[in-house]
């Protein structure tokens, strides 16, 4: 049985641009899709759609996060900083794309949302900062990891992503071969173990054995933290550019 002729794909400027604007989901996906595919031309094209809101907004700002150009930033900067209803996800999606870009300057809009009233917004600052983000906020994410484990924890996220695992992969990248950094973190996973769920204790027992164990602390091997943090799908870039 015949199902028909296959949908086209847009391939020149022109048509993604008209396929973005399509009121058709299918030939609007496509078109995204179509535009991480152009490269610095698709940065152009979806930066200029400043004006869709839901579902199409967030989907948009996530596909930014996927091309490099000279437009894209200063639009997802703008969109971390909208405020009011429904604004969530377009906030958290352009965080993560300002992460995936890695633009002069994003270590100042991740330390600036990690103070962010909304705990969604706050959890995905916190992704960008484990994989990309300078040493700044190294005593803040010690306090907030440190309150998180002080408290009976009644939700998981679900994924290998958690609050824990990024706040542990952030601080001890930035702990270098610091013995003292080191220290003050193995010291308060031993108090806490209990606290952790059984995916974060699995990472652990992956990547520092020597906390979970209770043997003589040895310093983490952070590289392969951080590399585990970058292979999540959350990281990782669509299409070629």
């Amino acid at each position: 049985m015949s199902t028909g002729p296959a949908a086209r794909v847009p391939t020149t400027v022109d048509e993604v641009a008209a396929g973005l604007r399509s009121a058709r989901t299918a030939t609007f996906e496509r078109a995204v899709a179509a535009a991480v595919g152009l490269g610095a031309e698709g940065d152009r094209v979806l930066a200029e759609l400043d004006d869709l809101r839901g579902w199409r907004a967030v989907t948009v700002t996530a596909a930014l996060g996927d091309v490099d150009g000279p437009h894209g930033g200063q639009v997802l900067r703008r969109r971390v900083a909208a405020r009011g209803p429904g604004t969530s996800d377009v906030r958290w999606a352009a965080l993560l794309a300002l992460t995936k870009r890695r633009e002069d300057g994003v270590d100042t809009v991740l330390a600036d949302a990690l103070d962010d009233p909304d705990r969604v917004v706050r959890e995905y600052a916190l992704i960008g900062l484990a994989a990309v983000g300078d040493d700044r906020c190294w005593d803040d994410v010690l306090r907030r990891l440190s309150a998180t484990l002080s408290r009976t924890r009644t939700t998981v996220r679900g994924d290998d992503l958690s609050p824990v695992i990024t706040a542990l992969a952030y601080l001890l990248r930035h702990a270098h071969d610091d013995r003292a950094r080191v220290e003050v973190v193995a010291g308060l996973l031993r108090r806490r173990l209990d606290r952790l769920d059984e995916g974060e204790r699995q990472w652990l027992d992956a990547h520092w054995p020597a906390v979970t164990s209770g043997a003589a602390s040895a310093l983490p091997d952070t590289t392969a933290m951080h590399e585990s943090v970058l292979r999540d799908p959350l990281l990782s870039r669509a299409g070629a550019r």
